[in-house]
């Protein structure tokens, strides 16, 4: 159990980075967009503008399915999501292959 901790925590595997991607899908999903408001360390700092500042509150419009509001949001989600799905899909095969080849 330490193992899986220590792998989903580091991101070293592919299960590792597909546990961690879900778990944060699932947090992200079930939260309320309010609870989303406060998350950016620039904007504690004081920083009112940043690239990364709305991400994870457009992230969760995605995932409801508000696609023209996420853009609104922050339409750098969209750039996050065409590099970081492939990657996450090439993890699903490597972690499939892995899975049938010790099965077999």
């Amino acid at each position: 159990m330490k193992e899986l901790v220590l792998e989903t925590i580091s991101l070293r595997s592919p299960r590792g980075r597909l546990i961690f991607f879900g778990v944060i899908t699932v947090a992200v999903y079930v939260s309320r967009y309010h609870w989303l408001d406060n998350l950016s360390l620039w904007k504690r700092l004081g920083i009112t503008w940043a690239p990364s500042i709305g991400l994870t509150r457009a992230y969760w419009l995605v995932l409801h399915g508000d696609f023209a509001a996420a853009w609104h949001r922050n339409w750098l989600i969209y750039l996050v999501l065409a590099v970081g799905l492939p990657l996450l899909l090439w993890d699903v095969i490597r972690f499939g292959k892995k899975y049938y080849k010790n099965e077999a």
